[in-house]
């Protein structure tokens, strides 16, 4: 059983990271994933994996619900998911005595949501823009970039109580990308609020 929960950790881990973001369409408020690219990313990571497509279950208004048994394998490991699915038309309500092709299609979409239940694009039924992993890199990247800014700044007050032509060549010496990461905004308010008033208190040249 140890290992069991191990083996699934590990498959949550490996298919939660990746971003599917370029590989998913929108139709009618609803986010889909390609089942071909999907299965394809799991032959890739786990290539002995194996799905069967259960019997569709006929409900009592006469619509149609379908079913995938997933089970990813890696040599003598091995984690199983169920996933359920009913057969809809493009406005996302279930159909009628759906035919051949609205339970092909409704079955695929269903094995998709069966690897999503791995990790696979979860992140997209939750809501989420992107993997944690890659939010909590990003708001790493965020917080340096914050840090570095606050640093910049600092020492574009330093030079600007020195006055306005200190401070203009200061700005000068900074890389492109460094001036606009502090912007133009905090520059005329450093401009207006130090510099301005460094020369006209007599201070820049002290």
């Amino acid at each position: 059983m140890k290992m069991a929960e191990s083996f699934e950790k590990k498959i949550w881990d490996t298919l939660s990271s990746i971003n599917v973001n370029d590989k998913i369409e929108k139709k009618n408020g609803l986010t889909y994933l390609s089942w071909a690219w999907a299965w394809g990313v799991l032959m890739k990571h786990y290539p002995q994996s194996t799905y069967t497509i259960n019997p569709p279950t006929t409900e009592l208004d006469g619509s149609m619900t379908v079913s995938v048994t997933l089970t990813i394998k890696e040599d003598k490991n091995e984690a199983t998911r169920f996933m359920w699915l009913p057969v809809m038309d493009f406005k996302n309500h279930a159909i009628k005595n759906p035919n051949s092709v609205d339970i092909n299609k409704a079955t695929m979409r269903c094995l998709t949501k069966a690897i999503s239940m791995f990790g696979l694009g979860f992140y997209i039924y939750a809501g989420e823009d992107l993997p944690e992993e890659e939010k909590q890199a990003q708001k790493i990247n965020e917080d340096e970039l914050n840090k570095k800014r606050e640093s910049l700044i600092k020492a574009v007050e330093q030079s600007a109580q020195k006055g306005v032509d200190a401070m203009g060549e200061f700005w000068k010496s900074l890389l492109i990308e460094d001036q606009k990461l502090i912007g133009a905004d905090e520059k005329r308010r450093i401009y207006d609020n130090i510099a301005k008033m460094a020369d006209a208190n007599g201070t820049a040249n002290e």
